[in-house]
């Protein structure tokens, strides 16, 4: 589930699925992009919070939806990418809290994030290569342009796993603090957003992302039709297969 923690001039979404990592199914997307958009248009909110519950960010993509799409003969659109896209037309600053685990999407998403806050032990993963599949939310656009070509296939193509430090040491994290504060620090930044004036920020942030959003929105629409092809392969299904039921 989705936990609605909101503070004057600050909405805080709360990735709240313990027993499973905080691993993201349909209906958790959906309610996420709610989230953003609905906070988005509340002009009462200066900045978006995104954290996970129990210490950890999110596992990633829950890998049972994963099995159901690579054989569903009639899949529906990716929530996931509905999620990102929420992300990507938001105009309102957003700020990512992240302890513990961040695998997939879950690393992906912080790409369309304004700053990321993590704690030292925090790792970022993303083995979408190991599953037979390709990366997802416009991130062979947008890794490369935080992290350098480089780094990137580090973590695209090899798997890399990085810490806190390492992570904001490439590009990928703004801060580091130690475990356990990464949310007190996150909320801390959004009160410190919700105390300047609403409109500015969202022009200026409009004005960052400018110069990217259309070829971040070619990368999407790109990767969405060659990951939906490698979501049905063999070598995906067998990857999906020897990892067990979540």
């Amino acid at each position: 589930m989705i936990i609605t923690q909101n503070q004057p001039g600050v909405a805080h979404l709360v990735i709240s699925r313990t027993d499973k990592k905080n691993a993201l199914t349909r209906d958790m997307y959906q309610a996420l992009a709610e989230g953003v958009s609905k906070a988005a248009a509340d002009t009462s909110v200066h900045a978006i919070v995104l954290s996970g519950d129990g210490g950890v960010f999110t596992a990633g993509n829950d890998l049972d939806d994963f099995r159901a799409r690579a054989t569903d003969k009639n899949p529906k659109p990716s929530a996931g990418l509905a999620f990102i896209e929420a992300l990507m037309v938001c105009d309102t600053p957003i700020i990512a809290a992240v302890e513990g685990l961040a695998i997939g999407i879950g690393t992906t998403l912080l790409l369309h994030c304004d700053s990321v806050i993590a704690g030292r032990s925090a790792r970022f993963k993303t083995a979408f290569v190991d599953l037979g599949l390709v990366p997802e939310a416009a991130s062979t656009v947008t890794m490369p342009l935080h992290l350098g070509s480089r780094r990137t296939a580090d973590l695209l193509l090899m798997g890399d796993t990085l810490n806190g430090e390492e992570a904001r040491e490439c590009g990928l994290v703004s801060h580091v603090v130690d475990d356990g504060l990464a949310v007190d620090e996150a909320l801390a930044q959004a009160d410190a957003l919700a105390a300047k004036p609403r409109e500015a920020l969202r022009a200026t942030k409009l004005l960052i992302k400018a110069p990217w959003r259309e070829a971040v929105s070619e990368a999407l629409e790109r990767e969405r039709s060659v990951f939906a092809d490698r979501l049905r392969s063999e070598d995906c299904r067998a990857a999906l297969a020897r990892m067990g039921k979540g």
